[in-house]
């Protein structure tokens, strides 16, 4: 089974920024034809205040109330979608790897709070989307499905860097734009380090590594431009720091696709790049996880900038 054919898992808290994960997650299973599994996490512990006890079962009575809410959304968004509503207790992030091991992709909502409260509060779509074996699409709060009144960009941005990982995140990119009916923009940004960046404009070693860098990507892109042959293909070489650039395109397009890199012994980190883009995209993001290839040698901006995660 491909993971277009499996299904879509959406995590459900019933909060007003959840809406735009649960609407693109009904709306891509409904293009899919796949069903849809929603998932809300009853939490088995946490921090509560002693004079006030809260037993498992209020918990877990407040979660089939936004299950049975966000089901009703569902079915009202696309009568006769295939809905199943799971209840999880215990750790967010660590159940709804759980509950999307067989899934095509989970989506998560963007977690807006402020940065401070994230970090000692935990960030459960950014634990997710750097753990999980399958892709994760993070949705910001405000997203909608397109309409007359707000049409889609018709494009797929891709961020391209290191060849080791070009077929994972290419797949990925591929597949949802031919699924879609979008053209693909392939996007590679570098930056030389320090003070050498202001030669960026005037030393023509940098333009020809810039030539050199749009030819490698061209490169890259070539076999999966013959794979999907009606998938309109563009590649963007920009001097720009990698997040900036993504989150730039983000406002003209209808998803942006990264890879999660293997960052030293631990996979379960996101990179700098990966979590600036999740948090600032003006679009949903989808996180593919990182499937070794073949390297391809000589990409010469890989060490000298900072290429696109």
């Amino acid at each position: 089974m491909s993971d277009l054919q499996r299904p879509v898992v959406v995590g459900v808290d019933g909060s007003e920024a959840n809406l735009g994960a649960l609407l693109f997650a009904v709306d891509l299973a409904a293009r899919r034809g796949t069903s849809l599994r929603l998932a809300h996490v009853v939490p088995d512990r946490g921090v509560i205040s002693p004079l006030v006890p809260v037993t498992p079962l209020d918990l877990s009575e407040t979660g089939a109330t936004v299950l049975r809410d966000a089901e009703q959304a569902a079915r009202a968004a696309a009568p006769g979608l295939d809905v199943d509503a799971r209840l999880w207790h215990g750790s967010r992030a660590t159940a709804l790897l759980q509950c999307a091991e067989d899934a095509g992709v989970l989506v998560v909502g963007r977690d807006d709070r402020p940065v401070l409260e994230r970090m000692l509060r935990g960030d459960t779509a950014a634990s997710v989307a750097s753990r999980a074996e399958v892709p994760v699409v993070e949705v910001p709060a405000e997203w909608r499905p397109a309409s007359a009144d707000r049409p889609a960009h018709g494009v797929v941005v891709v961020g391209l860097k290191s060849p080791a990982y070009a077929d994972a995140v290419l797949a990925d990119a591929f597949a949802v734009a031919d699924e879609q009916g979008a053209e693909l923009l392939g996007l590679h940004a570098w930056r030389l380090p320090g003070g050498y960046d202001d030669l960026a404009g005037t030393d023509p070693a940098v333009g020809d590594w810039e030539q050199g860098a749009a030819d490698h990507v061209e490169e890259l892109v070539r076999p999966w431009r013959r794979a999907y042959p009606d998938v309109a293909v563009r590649v963007r070489v920009v001097h720009e720091h990698p997040s900036q650039a993504l989150v730039e395109a983000s406002a003209e397009a209808d998803l942006v696709v990264v890879v999660r890199r293997v960052h030293g012994p631990a996979a379960a980190h996101l990179g700098s790049v990966a979590r600036a883009v999740l948090r600032a995209s003006a679009c949903p993001v989808l996180v593919v996880p990182p499937r070794e290839t073949g390297v391809i040698p000589d990409l010469v901006l890989e060490e000298a900038g900072g290429l696109l995660a």
